[in-house]
């Protein structure tokens, strides 16, 4: 039973050997055949940018998001001015519930306004 395990454990290491060196002949040609073909062939791909049209493309972009800014009327500052006097409202009001949460999802972890006097 010995003999028998030995054997076929050497005709699967030969057979194993054997695939590998012709997988590395195979790979090795086709590495040389792709250099000959890489090597004979002279036309190579020449790009040159067209860069005055690229300009124009830039140019125009910020030309498009520029027109379409306006200077801030007063009502666009009494809305901002109102939202920030809502965001203060919201944080004391909201604070408890906020530090609440806080401890639940990471506990033992105090908030550092909590030592304020």
């Amino acid at each position: 039973m010995k003999k028998v395990l030995e054997v076929l454990i050497g005709v699967g290491l030969g057979l194993l050997l054997a695939s590998n060196v012709a997988l590395w002949l195979k790979l090795n040609r086709c590495y040389w055949d792709l250099h000959k073909i890489i090597s004979e062939s002279t036309d190579g791909i020449e790009f040159e940018p067209n860069v005055e049209g690229i300009k124009d493309e830039i140019f125009d972009a910020l030309g498009d998001f520029m027109g379409d800014l306006k200077v801030p009327s007063a009502q666009d500052h009494f809305i901002g001015g109102l939202s920030q006097i809502m965001q203060m409202w919201a944080m004391k009001k909201f604070s408890p519930m906020v530090e609440q949460m806080q401890n639940q999802l990471e506990p033992g972890i105090q908030p550092p306004f909590e030592n304020i006097p």
